[in-house]
């Protein structure tokens, strides 16, 4: 399995100029904005973006490696996933959608072709995922692919006037339910 990696719904590629308008839409959303704080939410800015993702090599070691997430039905970019690799087999991943398509499983269904080309391809052995207490949409999606709550570090994040829990969820390889490694 290489990029692009296809599953029922979506395509997951790198990104290309000619996301440009899908990008600035989803990023230009608040909730969105507070998390892909490395995208500019303009034209330009995501231009930027994309001319600095292209030079890096496919999930080089700690590098933030993103994904489009593209509807197979219409071409549309409707996010992003992220896996970065790091030291010892490990690989930590993320998401984030245009607010009009979260809550129809799209990050469920592209983050799990994520983590099973991380263990089948890339041969990490844990793969984890990190939240805030408050987003309950990503931690739900996390339990839904079969990770566990690792750890809950009690008000470990100031944001908007509160301290906010965070949460990181993991799953190991020889946990992941494909039975292909078997």
């Amino acid at each position: 399995m290489s990029l692009p990696i296809k599953t029922e719904r979506l395509i997951l590629r790198r990104f290309t100029y000619d996301d440009t308008q899908d990008i600035l839409e989803f990023v230009s959303h608040p909730s969105v904005a507070r998390i892909v704080m490395e995208i500019e939410a303009t034209e330009v800015g995501v231009k930027k973006y994309i001319h600095k993702k292209e030079s890096y090599k496919l999930f080089e070691k700690d590098r933030c490696f993103d994904l489009a997430i593209e509807r197979s039905e219409d071409c549309k970019v409707i996010g992003m996933l992220t896996l970065i690799r790091k030291n010892h087999m490990q690989g930590q991943i993320g998401w984030s959608l245009g607010i009009e398509y979260r809550g129809l499983g799209y990050a469920t269904e592209g983050a799990k072709a994520l983590i099973e080309y991380g263990f089948s391809i890339l041969g990490l052995h844990r793969i984890y995922a990190d939240t805030t207490s408050e987003n309950s949409a990503s931690w739900r999606v996390m339990e839904r692919l079969g990770m566990r709550k690792e750890a809950c570090l009690k008000e470990a994040e100031f944001r908007d006037g509160k301290w906010l829990d965070f949460l990181t969820y993991g799953v190991l390889a020889s946990e992941w339910p494909d039975k292909k490694r078997a």
